[in-house]
């Protein structure tokens, strides 16, 4: 399964409808709710390592880059998509003024897996890479690219945190989807679905559509995908990687509250120094 994304609908492919895509990461996310529950989580960790620079790599609309630099640090927010980028760059400008008076500094890059260290990014306290946006990766030879890429532009001792769905879980109930968000938006209900779909024994990606379903005010529904290749990262394989990439300290976490993984968990929360 190659690792590119595809935007469909049923009438063809086109820029426009990927740009749509894009712009309903923001309607997707409760944004108030999700920062809540994982800022306090960061906050202490920055506070604890001493943290006054961080990479955010796949940054999204750069919600949380926004947030860091609130609170005075210096922040470059990475991402590969021109459509997510400009969604990051109007966000940016409104919270430019506050970001000013916080004393915080946020650029906004265009970079993917492996292209850190040649954007001449180094010396960070801290990395991020949440979202599950890791998955992202070209197997697992993208994911070794993609940490020691994370590893060069840290500084020693400097904090990584990663954050995505829980593989160990998927795989062993095989669970097909995650539970739709419905949103009430001008233009109707927008309902946000995602399929999974999964390998034959020994495959390396799992299929995720993501799938937006529209009904307009005169009850007429109309959808649109986009399928992405997200590489299997199970937690055997990401301590196995960073230990060879020379990470140390690691903790795997359940939860933004620093709870230990269990196999319950939906997510992984990772935690790693470099050494």
């Amino acid at each position: 399964m190659p690792a590119e994304d595809t935007a469909h609908e049923h009438e063809g492919v086109g820029r426009e409808l990927h740009r749509a895509l894009v712009n309903d990461y923001d309607t997707f996310v409760n944004w108030d709710a999700r920062l809540a529950r994982e800022l306090p989580f960061f906050r202490a960790l920055f506070d604890e390592v001493g943290a006054t620079s961080v990479i955010d790599v796949g940054a999204g609309s750069a919600r949380h880059a926004i947030a860091f630099a609130n609170w005075g640090m210096a922040v470059d927010a990475v991402d590969p998509d021109d459509s997510m980028l400009a969604s990051a760059e109007a966000n940016i400008a409104r919270a430019a003024e506050r970001i000013a008076k916080a004393g915080g500094e946020l650029r906004l890059l265009r970079g993917g897996f492996g292209d850190l260290a040649a954007l001449g990014l180094g010396g960070a306290d801290a990395l991020t890479c949440t979202g599950n946006a890791l998955p992202h990766v070209r197997g697992l030879a993208g994911l070794r690219e993609a940490l020691a890429d994370f590893s060069a532009v840290l500084r020693p001792g400097g904090v990584l945190v990663l954050h995505q769905l829980n593989h160990d879980r998927l795989l062993a109930t095989k669970q097909r989807s995650i539970l739709p968000v419905v949103r009430e938006v001008p233009e109707g209900t927008r309902v946000f679905m995602r399929v999974i779909d999964f390998p034959a024994e020994g495959g390396e990606y799992l299929g995720m559509d993501f799938a937006t379903v529209v009904r307009d005010h005169a009850g007429v529904w109309t959808v649109a995908s986009r399928r992405s290749a997200h590489t299997i990262i199970t937690t055997k394989t990401l301590l196995a990687e960073l230990a060879a990439t020379g990470f140390e300290r690691i903790e795997l976490l359940g939860g933004h509250d620093r709870h230990a993984l269990t196999d319950v968990d939906e997510s992984v929360l990772v935690v790693a120094r470099k050494s």
